[in-house]
């Protein structure tokens, strides 16, 4: 399972957004997304480059990746 803590998840809206641009992500899945701890974790084998590429573009900064 990775952690990425991302900047600027505020809200359930926020929260509905970034689970649909991470499962479209090919080789992801079971994403959860945390507005408390602004986190999203998911499962799979996806380059930390794959995922700053799906933000790119987006509100969202990512802070850090981590592998559990």
């Amino acid at each position: 399972m990775k952690t990425v803590y991302i900047k600027g998840i505020c809200c359930k809206g926020c929260a509905k957004e970034l689970e649909g641009i991470f499962e479209r992500i090919y080789g992801i899945s079971d994403v959860k997304v945390s507005t408390e701890n602004c986190t999203v974790t998911y499962e799979g084998y996806v380059s930390n480059k794959v995922i700053l590429e799906a933000l790119e573009g987006t509100k969202y900064q990512v802070d850090k990746i981590v592998s559990k």
